[in-house]
């Protein structure tokens, strides 16, 4: 018998043998949520507590009644707590729930071992830049100007939520834009992929106008944000860094010209598909940290 089938036979057996019983269960719950730059996430709610039980027990069968209860109760919780140590379960975080990982020496020596080209501080600025164009970009509402380093899906993604700007004729607006530190913070393959995610901090002011009137109808224009954000950048396995290259968004990774990229991803000189990681660094998920 499971667990939770044993726990609800020992209530169910409760429910026949007591006549009168008051219980009272005093719980608590956490609940809340983040959001921020377009992105938000869930929190996490539950509960958990013993509250008082109180039996009002009468003459000798309530007595035998409350004793019998007690001790199904203890056996249940005997039990429940014999197979809780024993497997633990393990939780997966996803979306804001995550528990990222930030270590920057151990990323960068894990890439410099497959890449003995890899700038750190070259990469950093790639990534700045990388993130105030996006901005620049967003309130501009011409997505197009990021199409280079942004893989298909998170093109795509952004493309849709800018056309709902334009359709509801408002802009969004990020001014003041300063970012304070980028730190590399995690390296690993993923199967035919290398994965490289950036913790970046930065500050800005960020409010929501109507685009004919001109009214404020969401933040601030004077209230500075302070915010972290995670970049996670993709490229294809076996991809190096060349000597004394410098990442720029730009030009073609691949061959150099400047960039003029299709909907499609495809570079107009050399014909190259350079959103999907076969020839550098394309930016493919951007979220709060």
């Amino acid at each position: 018998m499971n667990r939770r089938r044993f726990i609800g036979l020992c209530l169910f057996v409760c429910l026949l043998l007591i006549p009168a019983a008051v219980h009272a269960d005093v719980g608590n719950s956490f609940s809340g949520g983040s959001s921020g730059g377009g992105y938000s996430g869930g929190g996490y709610s539950g509960g958990s507590g013993l509250g008082g039980m109180f039996f009002f027990m009468g003459g000798g069968g309530g007595s035998i009644a409350g004793a019998i209860i007690m001790m199904l109760i203890i056996v249940a919780w005997v039990y429940f707590s014999k197979n809780h140590n024993a497997q633990p379960r393990q939780r997966s975080y996803q979306g804001g729930a995550s528990i990222r990982i930030c270590n920057e020496s151990a990323a960068v020596k894990a890439i410099r071992e497959i890449d003995p080209q890899f700038s750190a501080e070259g990469f950093k600025s790639f990534a700045s830049e990388v993130y105030l164009t996006l901005q620049e970009a967003w309130e501009a509402k011409e997505w197009r100007k990021v199409r280079p380093f942004e893989s298909n899906s998170l093109f795509n993604t952004h493309s849709r939520q800018i056309q709902e700007y334009i359709d509801g004729h408002k802009t969004n607006h990020l001014d003041m834009q300063n970012v304070r530190s980028v730190t590399i913070a995690d390296f690993h393959q993923d199967g035919a992929r290398e994965v490289l995610s950036v913790k970046l901090e930065a500050s800005l002011l960020d409010y929501i106008t109507d685009d004919e009137s001109g009214e404020v109808l969401e933040g601030s224009k004077t209230r500075h944000e302070h915010r972290f954000y995670y970049l996670e950048f993709i490229r294809s396995a076996g991809v190096k860094t060349k000597a004394q290259e410098e990442l720029q968004i730009t030009n073609c990774p691949n061959c150099g010209a400047p960039t003029q990229v299709t909907s499609s991803g495809e570079c107009e000189y050399c014909h190259s598909v350079i959103t999907n990681g076969d020839f550098g660094w394309v930016l493919n998920q951007y979220m709060a940290w």
